[in-house]
């Protein structure tokens, strides 16, 4: 009895025919033969992908810059206001003349 789950390797030994042998040989020189074809059908649109992940990379790291900047502006704005709150309280409490 066998566990559930496994399976038995099947083998299957095939034999050189004549017929495989040139369908072989057919589809290597096809390959080679259609080669230049297809790489110049494929270049313009690898061209093309790589032309806009360029594209959207440049648009990433402008994003990345905006908002990095935005984010530095509201941290000092943030900073300002609470140097400005200190001031202020500072020059509002009382002097109070010295003890003698």
């Amino acid at each position: 009895m066998k566990p559930q789950g496994l399976q038995e390797e099947v083998v299957v030994k095939k034999s050189f025919s004549v017929e495989g042998i040139a369908m072989g040989i057919g589809l290597g020189v096809l390959a080679v033969l259609l080669a230049p074809v297809v790489k110049r059908q494929i270049r313009p649109a690898g061209e093309a992908i790589a032309s806009g992940i360029g594209a959207l990379a440049q648009g990433a790291r402008k994003w990345y810059e905006v908002t990095k900047e935005e984010v530095e502006d509201l941290f000092a704005e943030a900073q300002f206001e609470r140097m400005k709150r200190s001031l202020d309280q500072e020059i509002e409490e009382p002097v109070q003349p010295p003890r003698m």
